[in-house]
């Protein structure tokens, strides 16, 4: 049951809908469901390695929210490749740039995880550069050379104290026992015993060694202080580099940058970099691809039909729509004519009533004026 059921879901993925379908069809459609979700979660996974190098969020607590990103690339992947079956150049061209588009894009993404340590190098040189270039820094750097060239100056004078002790040492010994090899001839008189030349040499040998003993000791009171301003100012300068290296952009605009740059400069990251694009392009266009190779199948044929059937029918529809709607006109108008044909046999009938009604009242003016005549002149007869 549940493998049934992870084929029908892979097989609505890849478009099909139609029980009808047979055991073939139900695979391409199949296939083209397992590129789908590979396409989604092949993103999903992109992005989310992508988005955790670029911030301190550990990847897990990205998941929830990178798998959206997947989800719609397998979504317009899905459009592309179940949209109607069209020959039209305009559709083809269409579909081939929105995956080539998508493509590129979890691509470039994909790039930046592939180059990742090429990235951190490069940000992390950027973010050197800028913070040897920081006020804070160069002062900490500058005070931290002065320490430390005042310390190297303490143990100079030893090794010159030494080294004079050493010098007198021998012309010491050399003045008492010139015989030896290693006797500078010039700096002793060559005849052995403890002649006044040889007192001269301890006594100078007795002043460098006062000296030497002199010049220890004041380095080691002062190495101590030195050596503690020399740590603290050797974390100060830590600190001021951790702070300018903190201000650097290292968001996902900043990697890709970094990515651009390094592919752009060596021939066989780019050439990775362009083999990764194309891959995902292929990855997001093959169901379509597949759709086209496929061929038709008895779902788009019933789908065909039922889109001429449901065209038939609207076609039918708005034929007797409009048919009635023109009898009603042709009624309406019809009607309006004998009511205005009505309108005017009664106004017609109105007024000859009224012309009759006017004719008597002027008749009978007539005659009462013709009357009032005669009944004046009748008592006087």
């Amino acid at each position: 049951m549940g493998q049934r059921r992870i084929g029908t879901v892979l097989v609505w993925l890849g478009g099909g809908q139609d029980e009808s379908a047979t055991a073939s069809e139900r695979a391409g459609y199949q296939l083209g469901g397992v590129l789908l979700a590979l396409a989604g979660v092949l993103t999903w996974l992109v992005a989310t390695a992508a988005v955790a190098a670029s911030t301190s969020v550990a990847p897990a607590v990205l998941l929830p929210f990178t798998v959206v990103f997947g989800v719609i690339v397998a979504a317009v992947a899905r459009a592309l490749a179940t949209g109607p079956r069209t020959s039209r150049a305009q559709a083809v061209v269409g579909r081939a740039t929105v995956a080539v588009f998508l493509g590129v894009l979890v691509g470039e993404l994909a790039a930046v995880s592939l180059f990742s340590g090429a990235v951190d190098r490069s940000l992390d040189a950027a973010a050197d550069r800028r913070a040897a270039a920081t006020p804070a820094v160069v002062q900490a750097d500058r005070t931290l050379n002065q320490l430390k060239t005042n310390r190297t100056h303490l143990d100079d004078a030893v090794n010159d104290a030494r080294g004079y002790v050493d010098r007198m040492l021998v012309i010491a010994r050399c003045e008492a026992n010139p015989g030896s090899t290693l006797c500078p001839r010039e700096k002793v008189t060559g005849v052995p015993g403890d002649g006044p030349e040889t007192m001269t040499a301890n006594q100078r040998l007795a002043a460098a060694q006062a000296a030497l003993d002199t010049t220890v000791g004041a380095r080691d009171r002062t190495a101590p202080g030195l050596d503690a301003d020399i740590r603290k100012a050797d974390g100060l300068l830590a600190d001021a580099r951790t702070r300018a290296r903190a201000d650097v952009d290292r968001s996902l605009g900043a990697r890709w940058s970094a990515m651009h740059d390094y592919t752009a400069g060596h021939a066989g990251a780019m050439l990775s970099r362009a083999a990764t694009d194309l891959f995902f392009v292929l990855l997001v266009a093959l169901p379509w691809i597949l759709r086209q190779w496929r061929g038709e199948t008895q779902q788009d044929r019933s789908e065909r039909a039922r889109a001429r059937r449901h065209r038939a029918e609207s076609e039918a529809d708005t034929a007797i729509a409009v048919k009635q709607a023109q009898v009603r006109a042709d009624t309406e108008t019809l009607w309006a004519e004998q009511h205005l044909e009505r309108e005017k046999m009664a106004a017609a009938a109105r007024t000859a009533i009224e012309r009759d009604e006017l004719r008597r009242r002027v008749g009978a003016a007539v005659a009462a004026q013709a009357d009032a005549p005669a009944a004046l002149s009748a008592p006087e007869r």
